[in-house]
């Protein structure tokens, strides 16, 4: 264990040591003032690094976490600032470069500078997309051979809320207040509720004892649930009323019609963090009854060829933020069959979330947050 997490560190160093020695050489080289103070450079960049690993390590530490709000903002506002400029920089290397090469244009100032303001805009913009009050989305899912009594089915999906520091109570507040004002039959909360210790964020999460529905709060646990002390978390949410779905299923009547609400943990539950079991799809789905309609709860947009053949109608996910903002946003449909929004597989709808939150960086430039209000359609 301590030889992987020395692995792990030491890779995380590299990579942050290899983008800061691209930052600070190829900015002092296209904007020659900052090129006559290196050290302010390299301060700077220190410190972001510096504050970077101090502040989830810090965050550890028992009673200490509700303190570190502010070390929080600086830390992950400069990762939003440095995670954009980098690619932005890149780009306008690129660009300067081609010109000075084709047409003999020495436009690396205007580069920089068009590359800095672009990073600024950028993180500005998504700052105030990511810390506004998350707007609802409706989405009609068309499923063949529905039965009556659940068309018009209301499902509300709260994924990726990641409660941590930099989430303020009235956020939690507005998603509740949100959710409920669209009626749903059923809630069901997808995973990477909270990121941070149940000492440090349990009240957030227990302002969440609100939500209301016919049917009741379901939930799935995400990847951050096991990073976050999973054994203390299941325990806070049983106690707030929500049906934990771990690779079971519970049968709904609803006017004479049956919905079948299955769910798997996330794919970490299988290592030292979780109890070891993984997701089972087999596990969950056995005993459903033929005349109900089976819905699939599970983090990660992946295994849909498989609840597919299982005759699975409907999975609900998310993970993936959609790259959370603009430019990383680009990446996620190369790695992801189902990258956001509602796609199909066969007899399988998908619906992968963006999150109704954020991880890390405050940030959602061009990628704004969903509360998603999924309605059932006879197809």
């Amino acid at each position: 264990m301590v030889l992987r997490a020395l692995l792990f560190f030491s890779i995380v160093l590299l990579v942050l040591g290899g983008a800061c020695a691209y930052l600070g050489h190829r900015s002092m080289a296209l904007c020659p003032p900052l090129g006559r103070h290196p050290g302010a450079v390299w301060g700077f960049l220190g410190f972001f690094v510096a504050v970077l690993i101090a502040a989830p390590i810090l965050h550890r530490v028992p009673g200490l976490g509700p303190s570190l709000g502010g070390l929080f903002w600086v830390s992950y506002g400069l990762f939003s600032f440095v995670s954009t400029f980098i690619v932005y920089l890149a780009l306008a290397d690129l660009v300067q470069a081609l010109l000075r090469r084709g047409l003999h244009l020495q436009v690396g100032g205007w580069a920089f500078g068009l590359a800095l303001g672009g990073a600024l805009l950028s993180v500005l913009a998504g700052a105030f997309t990511a810390l506004r009050p998350v707007a609802p989305r409706t989405v009609e899912v068309p499923i063949q051979g529905l039965a009556p009594a659940l068309d018009g089915f209301r499902i509300v999906q709260i994924s990726d809320l990641h409660l941590g520091p930099l989430v303020r109570d009235a956020q939690v507040d507005h998603v509740v207040a949100a959710a409920n004002a669209l009626r749903p039959d059923l809630v069901a909360v997808t995973g990477d509720l909270v990121d941070g210790e149940a000492d440090g964020v349990r009240a957030k999460a227990e302002r969440m004892t609100a939500l209301s529905s016919t049917h009741g709060t379901f939930f799935v646990t995400g990847n951050h649930e096991y990073y976050s002390g999973v054994r203390r978390w299941l325990d806070v949410i049983r106690g707030m009323g929500w049906r934990v779905l771990h690779n079971q299923h519970a049968v709904l009547e609803h006017g004479g019609a049956r919905l079948a609400v299955a769910g798997m943990p996330d794919p970490t539950s299988r290592g030292r963090r979780g109890d070891g079991t993984g997701p089972d799809l087999s596990r969950a789905l056995a005993g459903i009854p033929p005349d109900a309609l089976p819905l699939l709860l599970y983090h990660p947009p992946t295994g849909t060829a498989a609840a597919e053949r299982a005759g699975v109608k409907l999975q609900l996910s998310g993970h993936t933020h959609s790259g959370q903002y603009f430019p990383w946003s680009l990446l996620i449909p190369l790695l992801y069959e189902h990258p956001r929004g509602l796609t199909r597989r066969g007899g399988l709808w998908v619906y992968t979330s963006v999150g109704t939150g954020f991880w890390g960086p405050p940030n959602r430039f061009l990628v704004p947050p969903e509360l998603t209000l999924l309605v059932l359609k006879r197809g």
